[in-house]
C-alpha cells in the first residue's frame, strides 16, 4: 500500500474513532421523489467536538443558501451531459469544516462545501479540500448522466506548502450512470442526508425512505428507517438570536437508522458508503419536534463503535 493510501486510511480511522427533481415524505416509496419543505428545518449551525487520548476533533456544520445564478462560478464545466438544474432561485448549501489534531502530529483540516436543491435534495455540486496530510482539492459537478470530478493535488511536498491554485497534479474523471436503469428520480449527496433526516424525522410516516446517493466514485441506494423513540443524554448550547440556553438533560429522540448498498452491486472495486465518517450500523438520533440531530453513532470494522455528540446549535426563531 502506498504512503498516500496508508495516510488516507489513518485519517479515516482517526475520525471514526474520535467521533466515538426527489411526492410527500410521508408517502415516499422507493423510486418516488422527495418533496421537502426548507422552512421546516430548524437548525442553521451545528457544532461537534470530541477528544480522547489520541486525538482531538472539532466539526462545524453550516446550512446556508446561495443564489442559483452564482453556482456556475464555483463548479467546472463538463463536456458529457447537462448539469442538474436549480429548481429554485436559491440553492441550499452545507459547509462542513473539520479539524483533526492527532497526538504528536500536525493537525489536518478537511472542508466540504455541498450545493443541492432544497425541495428534493438533488445534488448540484460539491468541493472537498484537505490540507495537512494527503492534500487534495476535488470539485464535483452533478450531471444528468453522471458526475464529473476535477481533481487537483500537489505533485510533491514542496507544492503541498503552496495554495491549491498552485498545485500541478491535475486530473479529470467522469462517473456515468443511467437514471432510467437505476430507477433513481434524482441523485443526492452524502452530506445532504443530515438535511433530509431532519425533514423525515418530522414527518408522521414510518415508511422507510429510499434515496440514491453519490459517494466518492459511485452511487449507493440509501434507506432511512425510523426505529422508535429513545432516551438520549444531551449537553449542548442552543443559541437563538442573541440568547443562549444550555440543554443538559435526557431527551426523547427519534432513532433513524441509515443502511446502504451499491446501486450496481457487481461494480469493480466497490467503495464503502459513509456518512459523517461512519460506515456501518449508522444511527442518528433526532428531536422529532424540531428535527435537530443530537447524537450520531456507528461502527467501522477493526475500530468498533464511535460516537458523535452535539455541542452547540444555532436554531431559527
Amino acid at each position: 500500500m502506498s504512503i498516500r493510501k496508508k495516510n488516507s486510511v489513518i485519517i479515516s480511522l482517526i475520525i471514526l474513532l474520535c467521533f466515538g427533481s426527489c411526492a410527500d415524505v410521508a408517502r415516499a416509496q422507493s423510486g418516488d421523489q422527495l418533496k421537502l419543505d426548507p422552512a421546516r428545518i430548524s437548525w442553521i449551525d451545528l457544532s461537534f467536538y470530541a477528544k480522547n487520548f489520541w486525538v482531538e476533533v472539532s466539526t462545524e456544520v453550516q446550512l446556508r443558501s446561495l443564489a442559483a445564478s452564482e453556482l456556475d462560478a464555483f463548479l467546472p464545466a463538463a463536456s458529457e451531459g447537462e448539469p442538474i438544474k436549480p429548481l429554485t432561485p436559491e440553492v441550499a448549501e452545507i459547509i462542513i469544516h473539520t479539524t483533526i489534531a492527532p497526538k504528536g502530529r500536525p493537525p489536518v483540516s478537511i472542508d466540504n462545501r455541498i450545493w443541492f436543491n432544497p425541495t428534493d435534495a438533488s445534488a448540484l455540486g460539491r468541493i472537498r479540500l484537505r490540507r495537512g496530510e494527503d492534500d487534495f482539492k476535488k470539485i464535483y459537478r452533478f450531471m444528468d448522466r453522471g458526475v464529473f470530478r476535477h481533481r487537483i493535488e500537489p505533485k510533491n511536498k514542496s507544492e503541498a506548502r503552496l495554495e491549491p491554485d498552485e498545485w500541478t497534479d491535475i486530473k479529470d474523471n467522469y462517473y456515468p450512470y443511467d437514471m432510467n436503469q437505476i430507477n433513481c428520480p434524482c441523485v443526492s449527496e452524502r452530506s445532504a442526508l443530515i438535511y433530509i433526516l431532519s425533514a423525515v424525522a418530522m414527518s408522521k410516516s414510518d415508511t422507510p425512505q429510499k434515496i440514491c446517493v453519490f459517494g466518492k466514485r459511485q452511487l449507493h441506494r440509501v434507506q432511512l428507517q425510523k426505529e422508535g423513540i429513545h432516551p438520549i443524554k444531551v449537553d449542548y448550547i442552543e443559541k437563538k438570536q442573541e440568547k443562549e440556553i444550555r440543554k443538559d438533560s435526557i431527551v426523547k429522540a427519534l432513532k433513524m437508522v441509515i443502511t446502504a448498498q451499491p446501486v450496481s452491486p457487481l461494480i469493480k472495486d466497490a467503495e464503502n458508503f459513509s456518512f459523517m465518517g461512519f460506515q456501518k450500523d449508522i444511527s442518528v438520533y433526532i428531536k422529532p419536534a424540531s428535527g435537530l440531530p443530537v447524537y450520531i453513532s456507528g461502527i467501522i470494522p477493526t475500530v468498533g463503535k464511535a460516537d458523535l455528540k452535539l455541542q452547540k446549535a444555532l436554531v431559527k426563531e
